[in-house]
């Protein structure tokens, strides 16, 4: 690659701005961006929306069926009609839970029946008689202020912190504490085997992913019916159960392992949704249960459904609207969020969550792989590390939902990684124009702009010693030492650089190299880097324009700085090594070899304002250009005389009127 003469240009080039510490403020930049968004929850969004497509993937493709053992009874707009004025009365109830008592089976109510009714008493006596039947307690939160619902009588509030269980909470927690409960009349409540709550909570964009197992009460807890359910069928003593904030509840299984559910700190669970609503086949319509205690072949068909089941009777009717988005469903009966609950802690199926502690250090092996990575120079390896670190994330965090179970915190980490790496990337591409434009300027001092433009467009900057035929040109103005001597050098500044800079600017028009400027003289070269076929009619059409040029400047310096203003110039033809050339900490792009030095022997023996060339130079251009008669001279490092000629032309003309 050509790179600027000086050790301290060098280093600054391979880091833009001269600042090492460059690359670190950009991924520092990253990592405070990374944070702010993880702060502001946009992660945790992100993270939302690929767990609702994994889920739904999951119930898609992969369903499975709830515990068998589970009956969900409908109360549907079927049942509501069929029933008519049964429901009013209660009496449907009443004969719903006969028949579930003579079939041993446990009964829960997701209803709330808060106006008294004709056959509350017969409905309350079939609860009695139920093995084990559970009514619903609507929780209101302490912060839901618009609530207009009449305090708890002194008999309900006993009732209900008769219900409470105290388990063991080992650490501080969020479980939400209630302001108050909605239970139905005092005759029915009474009569339940016990009193658990039906709250459900959505999540901040309304869909329902997780549900509070416990509210708090007084000095007690009110549990999920789900779990209440569980515990009673799993003999469980409350008081042993054990609560681990942010990590599981422990239902301890007598004579077994204990049913650990993965919890929050509030005590929430993920809902472990296996299968659609409409696909769940252990559903049975609240009717035929209602009217199978008159009908003995109705009863007798049911009989062994419903024996020993667990019933979650509820109203699934369109008027009472107790539906909510699930991320699989739009339109999902709330009640079925308890059933799915109550399935996985009997078939302890549970979907989880990366712990903080897990979550932390993924992201801290993250954050400084990421900055190990930086180390790669290379773009494409570069690139190529952080896509492997994405994927074998991805492949982690996919297999870890499918198999395991494990809820996707995905978005933080990629995120991170993909700001990484995007910041890396486009630094490195601003180094990488910065560099360009640095290496473009450096290169229009050696090349005509559009040969530079070409240069750094194809890529070829590194421009590797070769050996290849070139044409070189010497120039030097004659007497210059003798009239720069005893002049100011503002002066001699001013006409150098007019006369270097004209001069240069003929060669690129030409394409030619300017290889160095010697003082007052030039070193110039064509046929690299890319090659010309015709680079030895450049060479001489360049020199000729060159020596009309100076005629012209010779007028303008002569009353500037009484300067006789004429130039000796030598070309030659040869095979030299040209290319990048030098030391470590000084390297030039030059060209070596012995036909350079026969050049500028030519330049050295050429007449003032004259062009001398070789005879190679005149055999390759003799149809083109007018020479004198052969002259020989002798050249150091040569026995015998070397054969020059003096390139015949006119100011006003090519040599001879012809052009190459």
């Amino acid at each position: 690659m050509l790179k600027p003469s000086t050790s301290a240009t060098k280093k600054n080039a391979s880091k833009p701005g001269g600042s090492p510490a460059a690359p670190y403020a950009v991924w520092a930049c990253a990592l405070v961006m990374g944070f702010l968004l993880l702060a502001g929850g946009v992660f945790r969004k992100l993270d939302l929306s690929l767990y609702d497509a994994l889920l739904t993937l999951r119930v898609r493709h992969f369903p499975l069926a709830l515990n068998a053992q589970i009956i969900h009874a409908d109360l549907n707009d079927s049942s509501e009609f069929n029933l008519g004025g049964g429901l009013e009365t209660r009496k449907a109830f009443a004969d719903f839970l006969s028949v579930l008592a003579s079939c041993n089976a446990r009964i829960t109510f997701d209803f709330i029946f808060r106006s008294p009714a004709l056959m509350d008493r017969e409905f309350a006596e079939a609860a009695r008689q139920a093995g084990l039947c559970i009514m619903a307690a609507a929780p209101v939160e302490e912060d839901y202020a618009n609530f207009a619902y009449d305090s708890l009588s002194p008999e309900e509030k006993a009732l209900l912190d008769s219900n409470v269980w105290h388990i063991k909470e080992m650490g501080e927690n969020t479980i939400p504490r209630a302001k108050t409960f909605i239970l139905s009349e005092y005759e029915i409540s009474s009569a339940a085997t016990a009193l658990a709550h039906i709250g459900v909570i959505p999540d901040h964009d309304g869909v329902y992913r997780r549900t509070p197992l416990f509210y708090r009460w007084g000095d007690g807890l009110v549990p999920a019916i789900s779990l209440a359910v569980a515990v009673w069928e799993m003999g469980i003593n409350p008081a042993e159960i054990e609560f681990y904030p942010g990590r599981a509840l422990v239902l301890p299984l007598p004579g077994e392992e204990p049913v650990r559910i993965p919890v929050d700190e509030s005590c929430s669970v993920l809902i472990p949704f296996t299968t659609f609503w409409a696909d769940n086949k252990y559903r049975v319509s609240f009717d035929l249960i209602a009217k199978a205690a008159e009908n003995s072949e109705l009863y007798s068909s049911l009989f062994s459904e419903l024996s020993n089941a667990m019933i979650m009777a509820a109203d699934t009717t369109t008027s009472k609207r107790d539906f909510g988005i699930t991320p699989a469903e739009t339109i999902y009966p709330l009640s079925g969020i308890h059933t799915a609950v109550l399935s996985g802690i009997i078939e302890e199926y549970f979907y989880r969550e990366w712990p903080f502690y897990a979550r932390a250090a993924a992201l801290v092996f993250l954050i400084v792989i990421t900055f190990l990575l930086m180390r790669i120079k290379k773009d494409r390896p570069y690139s190529f590390a952080c896509l492997a670190l994405f994927l074998a994330f991805t492949a982690w965090t996919v297999p870890a939902w499918f198999f395991l179970r494990i809820s996707p915190w995905y978005a933080a980490c990629a995120g991170f990684l993909f700001l990484f790496w995007f910041s890396n990337f486009a630094y490195r591409l601003f180094r990488r124009y910065r560099e360009q434009l640095l290496l473009r300027h450096a290169l229009s001092r050696y090349f005509p702009r559009s040969l530079a433009e070409r240069i750094t467009t194809e890529g070829r900057t590194e421009l590797i010693p070769a050996y290849k035929e070139l044409t070189i040109l010497f120039s030097d103005i004659a007497g210059f030492t003798k009239w720069s001597s005893d002049k100011a050098p503002e002066l001699v500044h001013a006409f150098l650089s007019d006369y270097l800079e004209t001069m240069a600017g003929i060669i690129f028009e030409y394409g030619g190299t300017v290889d160095k400027f010697m003082g007052d003289g030039i070193l110039a070269f064509f046929g690299d880097p890319f090659n010309m076929p015709d680079h030895t009619g450049r060479a001489v059409n360049a020199a000729i324009a060159m020596q009309k040029k100076i005629r012209e400047l010779a007028a303008s310096w002569a009353r500037k700085a009484a300067i006789g203003l004429k130039v000796r110039m030598g070309i030659n033809t040869g095979w030299v090594i040209v290319g990048n050339l030098g030391t470590k900490t000084r390297i030039e792009y030059t060209v070596i070899g012995s036909d350079v030095n026969l050049g500028q022997r030519m330049e050295s023996s050429a007449p003032p304002g004259g062009i001398l060339v070789t005879a190679a130079v005149k055999e390759r251009v003799k149809d083109t250009f007018t020479f004198s008669q052969e002259r020989e001279i002798q050249v150091k490092g040569y026995e015998k005389p070397v054969k020059a000629y003096e390139v015949v032309f006119t100011a006003d003309l090519g040599s001879s009127g012809r052009g190459a």
